[in-house]
């Protein structure tokens, strides 16, 4: 069976994603990889209220709790047709995803109908990767319409695509597809960030990291599109499966990765979920434990870039930020509220290993 890459394309009215799931789905197609898309739940549970197969006055809770529901079904039924998908990969294409509920929301209705789930990090972590598309509305006016599916003027649109993209910051990989190109050049980019997550032909990790002074907590819990996320890493070696690192993310996900180094900023990166018994048995091998690490990952979003900041409790003066990119020419701008001392991507005693074996348990 093959391997099933999940992703999301999700962001404001008139973004472009109809157009842009047809593009990704012929693009992939044509490299063999098979595809299967999960339909936007809002859509089916509007045909069904025109149709009169539901009531046209539902409260706004009954509607968002039948529209997660539908989300959940329309994700499990393209999966289902990929079982037996063939070759090496086949991706899942969903038409936003369970997130995006809690732009519309009240948060504490959210949590009632989305714990059949489990917690937001569990729903975060669902998917491989989320593409937030900006609306036409912000950037390319000149192409903002409406349609028989909505009627938000620019400015609500522009609102509504800021709280879709506040309520998907934390996944662990999060990129914002804007509108500095034309609109084919918008749907290009997005296929190279596909292609990438896919890892087609590569699954490849490019990340640069910079030492930064300690940053004002408040003021990182206070941007629009910021999300905390404790996190505690183990490195191991073992005879039978060499070097790989195990990591809880928040309560109730547990990650195990392992990376083929191809330079000093390229790698092979492969993760998978496992359960938390097989985490608990990993971080119990004393004898193959190199060191464990714990920390607070910020999430943020800057300029339309997706950053990830690093907080440890033994320093109170300094911390890490890493932006990953497409390739290693790729320009970035780093946030200008917090003060950068240098780059330290190739510098070994700041990767998380070295500190683990220095600071961690």
């Amino acid at each position: 069976m093959a391997e099933i890459i999940k992703i999301v394309l999700t962001g404001g009215p008139c973004a472009g994603k109809t157009s842009a799931l047809r593009y990704l789905k012929e693009a992939l197609t044509e490299r063999g990889v098979a595809v299967a898309c999960a339909e936007e739940a809002a859509t089916m549970v509007k045909r069904l209220i025109r149709e009169s197969k539901l009531p046209d006055d539902m409260s706004s809770f009954a509607f968002h709790h039948m529209l997660f529901h539908c989300q959940i079904r329309a994700e499990e039924d393209a999966l289902r047709r990929l079982a037996e998908a063939k070759g090496e990969k086949a991706v899942l294409l969903c038409d936003r995803g369970l997130m995006d509920s809690k732009a519309y929301v009240a948060p504490e209705d959210f949590a009632r109908y989305s714990r059949v789930y489990g917690s937001e990090n569990r729903i975060l972590c669902r998917y491989d990767a989320v593409f937030h598309l900006v609306t036409a509305a912000d950037g390319a006016e000149a192409y903002y319409v409406n349609n028989a599916e909505r009627d938000e003027t620019p400015e609500q649109a522009r609102e509504r695509d800021k709280r879709t993209l506040a309520v998907w910051a934390g996944t662990p990989h999060l990129r914002v597809i804007d509108n500095s190109t034309d609109f084919a050049g918008k749907l290009s980019r997005l296929l190279d960030e596909v292609l990438a997550v896919a890892g087609i032909p590569e699954p490849l990790e490019i990340e640069r990291k910079f030492l930064i002074l300690y940053p004002d907590l408040e003021k990182l819990n206070a941007l629009p599109f910021c999300r905390k996320v404790p996190m505690s890493q183990t490195y191991l070696e073992t005879p039978e499966e060499g070097r790989f690192r195990v990591r809880k993310r928040g309560e109730d996900v547990f990650i195990k990765t392992s990376k083929q180094k191809l330079s000093e900023l390229k790698r092979i990166e492969r993760e998978e979920f496992i359960t938390k018994e097989d985490y608990e048995g990993y971080i119990s091998n004393k004898e193959y434990c190199q060191g464990t690490i714990s920390k607070d990952r910020y999430c943020f979003v800057w300029k339309n870039q997706y950053f990830e900041l690093d907080v440890f409790p033994f320093w109170d003066k300094t911390a890490l930020i890493e932006i990953e990119l497409l390739k290693e020419s790729q320009p970035y701008e780093l946030p200008d509220f917090l003060v950068v001392l240098r780059e330290v991507t190739f510098e070994k005693q700041f990767r998380n290993k070295s500190l683990a074996v220095q600071y961690g348990s």
